[in-house]
């Protein structure tokens, strides 16, 4: 009789144990699979493995709560109509499937984040030398910065004094021209050059920005006129002229970043200067965009950098009169931090590749540093869009791939906005000599220190046959940065830097 009870309070025991488990696994599947449904309709699906246990807890689900209708928004009776309809009236999930979520993802999260590789850095690298572009008494607040071989200058924008200036290949400022707003980007088109102007420079969703066009008098050397060609735009980041629908006039392929609300699109330009709107994604977000025939089809197509919730790269096959399709054909989580691409031909075949790089830590005071920043090489196959590259760079803000040591092997510039402030580590910039057919050599640049680079621009800056780089400081950013940094960044008045290449 003892051994059947024994044996019963045994049984009793173990399926108690099991139904425990049962439930646990029970509640592991259906947190995974919530998150999946719920996360999903904004953006890609992020995993608990991009951030760690604390920034989910302190900053991702407090935010997030309030895009599910969980919490009231404070003062969300004055937000404009926009804005409010971001925001659910009623809860778009139960506060019992939001807990299950966020406990998958605190489960599942780690305590911390990979810890950095050390970067091996063989000193400065003799290929540049710097020029300081000084403009003395300024905060640098550099947010573009490009090339015009027609008249052999630089053009760097300014923020805070809401001009374009001219600067020499010596590195003098020889002309200043207001825009009226934080320019963001030019586009050169001969004597008339175009100009975005975000209207204001901090996040903002106000359509209070403008496309601006400078004419150039060819009668009066330096002089120039200046007209709003179109307004009402949200913050816009990124302009591009080319004809895109065939009737050989030229058109406006604009990226209005904005913030929370934001759009990317083109103006049809007709006779007479009208224009008329095509928009091309309602989303927020649009950083860059380049034009080129991606099919063969002698048809320019658009790709496209999305770098808000929904970080992507869309391609806009050109179908002809005007009329484009797209197709996502790169996607990333909203940790990713995407901050630049370029189009590069990396490998000897004619199709070209993706030049990629993550590091916007601009959401957090002292930031997450995450193991998947740095710069990314896509390629072309047959299906579909393939990583072949990734060189870890903390805080990527940009790349550049070219033969800059005359070789004849490609080599890879590389800089960063978030460097490891936490540890004194500020890899800025770093050149890494044949870094696709060797193994890589990394070294430091010389006056990469005088600022804290955020745009950048290749080109012969000195006309001597080989490739120079501009880089512009913006020394005023999110993130905590020590004191005697931030003092040498703001007050030197190194606005921007000229790396002369020295082989030839």
């Amino acid at each position: 009789m003892m051994n059947v009870r024994v044996a019963l309070i045994a049984m009793m025991i173990f399926a108690g144990i099991a139904s425990y488990d049962c439930l646990a696994q029970k509640a592991i599947a259906d947190g995974k699979q919530l998150a999946k449904t719920y996360c999903q309709s904004c953006h890609v699906q992020p995993s608990p493995e991009d951030l760690d246990k604390t920034t989910w807890v302190a900053k991702v689900f407090p935010m997030m709560r309030r895009y599910m209708g969980l919490d009231p928004l404070p003062q969300h009776d004055v937000l404009p109509h926009d804005l409010k309809a971001l925001y659910p009236t009623s809860p778009m999930m139960t506060e019992d499937e939001w807990f299950t979520v966020a406990q998958w993802y605190i489960d599942n999260a780690p305590t911390a984040l990979e810890p950095p590789a050390s970067v091996n850095v063989r000193g400065v690298t003799s290929v540049f030398t710097h020029v300081p572009v000084k403009r003395l008494g300024t905060i640098p607040m550099t947010t573009f910065a490009t090339y015009d071989a027609t008249s052999s200058s630089i053009l760097l924008g300014d923020a805070l004094s809401n001009a374009l200036y001219i600067v020499h290949a010596q590195g003098s400022i020889t002309n200043t021209v207001p825009v009226g707003g934080p320019p963001s980007h030019v586009a050169l088109r001969g004597r008339k050059w175009y100009v975005t102007s975000m209207g204001k420079l901090l996040p903002h969703d106000s359509a209070v920005g403008a496309l601006i066009e400078i004419a150039w008098s060819a009668d009066t050397p330096g002089t120039s006129t200046t007209k709003t060609l179109i307004d009402s735009l949200r913050r816009p980041t990124h302009v591009l002229v080319e004809d895109l629908n065939g009737d050989g006039r030229d058109d406006f392929l604009i990226c209005e970043f904005g913030n929370l609300i934001g759009q990317f699109g083109w103006y049809e330009v007709f006779d007479g200067g009208r224009t008329k709107y095509h928009q091309l994604s309602p989303l927020p977000g649009a950083i860059r965009a380049v034009i080129h025939d991606m099919n063969g089809d002698r048809r320019p197509d658009i790709l496209v950098q999305m770098a808000q919730s929904r970080e992507s790269i869309v391609l806009y096959t050109n179908m002809g009169g005007g009329k484009f399709s797209s197709r996502e054909i790169l996607s990333f989580p909203p940790s990713r931090g995407s901050s630049s691409f370029r189009l590069v031909n990396a490998d000897s075949d004619p199709a070209m590749e993706i030049l990629y790089t993550a590091g916007d830590n601009g959401d957090y005071d002292l930031p997450p540093y995450k193991p998947y920043h740095g710069v990314y090489i896509f390629d072309q196959t047959p299906s579909g869009w393939k990583q072949t590259m990734f060189q870890r760079l903390d805080g990527a803000y940009g790349a550049l791939l070219a033969d800059f040591s005359g070789d004849g092997k490609d080599d890879l510039f590389s800089f960063s906005y978030f460097p490891r402030f936490d540890r004194g580590d500020y890899d800025l910039v770093r050149f890494d000599q044949d870094v696709l057919t060797t193994s890589n050599t990394s070294w430091r640049v010389s006056g990469a220190s005088l600022g804290r680079w955020l745009v950048s621009d290749v080109a012969d800056v000195d006309n001597d046959g080989d490739l120079d780089v501009v880089l512009g400081n913006v020394s005023i950013g999110p993130g905590i940065v020590p004191d005697d940094q931030a003092v040498t960044w703001t007050s030197s008045g190194v606005i921007a830097v000229i790396l002369r290449n020295t082989t030839r």
